[in-house]
């Protein structure tokens, strides 16, 4: 570790630091995609990364009869902006340049379909710093910030906009969450052969829920409607590998990369002194040494990676004729290493149409010892009989 790097394990949050992030926000720059091209291999991917079979996402013939063309899950464009920067991007962004060494956690997102991303869009990313605030105490102890990141896609330079997402970092002092060791009461979860059974009872019911080819009219919605449940877990690390397949990441890079990387962004390099060994911050996830010294007791699931399960519940319960149009979810809690979530929700609020309508609807994700996770709010479009 050179003495260029990050004090990871007691950086603070400096007025100083504070200040330079907040004299960028509003400044836009282009994201480097992991997928910048929506193409078969790249939903039946993400699909994968979710543990989404649905045929929409894996049987292009399937899904050119049900809805005329192929289209990519709601939450692929997650992977549309995870490709990291441009090496000529200038633009300070990301937590490697804003607070750099502070614990950051995904804590909400807003997203905003206008249409579904299809086979052959190029899309094409813009994000920007929309607001940072400080936060004198709170659960982790010590200072904390809350920034949103707004992040807009298109297809093509200057074509239509297809959807936007605001999403809000928790950034943590860790020796601060160290201290205050907010998950003490936390036990490594253990599964009996009846667990593993049930499991698998769950996970062979969920397709039969699927609605599929069958459109699910407006008229028949009603408020209070279950939408289903789906089981995601338990949560390994190889689960987490099969979501970053999908979904991308700029920080999970290997050998003579690896090297350069860690090298021209120092605020992503994190020591571990017992192994001797540096690793992205997002070694967290994973590396039980990592999450520790974050305040956390164990390595945990990627935010994004949560909310695309929600979607999930959403676009099994509507159907092929359906669109989601908008999600608004909050993470309460971490999802940790050998953790299971069950998704569940149901239909608030009933918006007739003419040729559509909306059910507007509320999930929640909890876990084997019955704490919600992760909560939400969507809207899903419908189509009506008289269409």
């Amino acid at each position: 570790m050179s003495d260029q790097d990050t004090d990871w394990l007691n950086a603070k949050i400096t007025d100083e630091a504070l200040a330079f992030m907040k004299a960028h926000i509003g400044i836009r720059r282009k994201v480097r995609p992991w997928n910048s091209l929506v193409t078969e291999d790249t939903i039946w991917h993400f699909a994968q990364g979710t543990g989404d079979d649905n045929p929409l996402w894996w049987d292009k013939a399937y899904a050119e009869k049900a809805t005329g063309r192929m289209a990519a899950p709601p939450t692929y464009l997650y992977s549309a902006y995870s490709g990291g920067r441009y090496l000529d991007d200038k633009v300070p962004s990301g937590v490697d340049m804003f607070l750099p060494g502070v614990f950051g956690l995904w804590a909400s997102e807003k997203w905003h379909w206008e249409r579904p991303a299809v086979l052959g869009d190029k899309i094409v990313s813009y994000m920007e710093l929309a607001d940072a605030k400080l936060h004198e105490t709170g659960k982790f102890g010590g200072r904390s910030v809350s920034h949103v990141e707004r992040t807009t896609f298109h297809v093509g330079e200057d074509g239509p906009q297809i959807g936007e997402v605001r999403r809000t970092l928790k950034r943590i002092e860790r020796a601060g969450a160290r201290e205050r060791n907010a998950f003490a009461d936390w036990k490594p979860a253990r599964y009996t052969a009846a667990d593993r059974e049930q499991f698998d009872k769950e996970y062979e019911a969920e397709t039969a829920q699927r609605r599929g080819a069958e459109p699910r009219y407006i008229e028949d919605v009603k408020a209070g409607d279950s939408l289903g449940r789906l089981l995601k877990g338990p949560l390994t690390i190889t689960n987490m590998v099969g979501w970053l397949l999908g979904w991308g990441s700029p920080m999970c890079q290997t050998n003579r990369i690896a090297h350069k990387f860690l090298k021209a962004t120092p605020g992503m390099r994190y020591h571990n002194p017992e192994t001797g060994i540096d690793d992205t911050l997002e070694g967290a996830h994973w590396d039980p040494y990592l999450a520790q010294m974050s305040g956390v007791p164990e390595g945990y699931d990627f935010g994004a990676q949560r909310i695309s399960w929600l979607c999930h519940l959403l676009t099994d319960w509507g159907g092929d004729a359906a669109f989601v149009s908008d999600l608004d979810a909050r993470i309460l809690r971490p999802n940790f290493l050998g953790d299971t979530q069950r998704i569940s929700g149901q239909v608030t609020t009933v918006q007739p149409g003419n040729n559509e309508g909306a059910a507007l609807c509320e999930l929640k994700a909890v876990n084997q010892d019955g704490l919600t996770t992760a909560v939400a709010t969507a809207r899903v479009v419908l189509p009506s009989r008289a269409r």
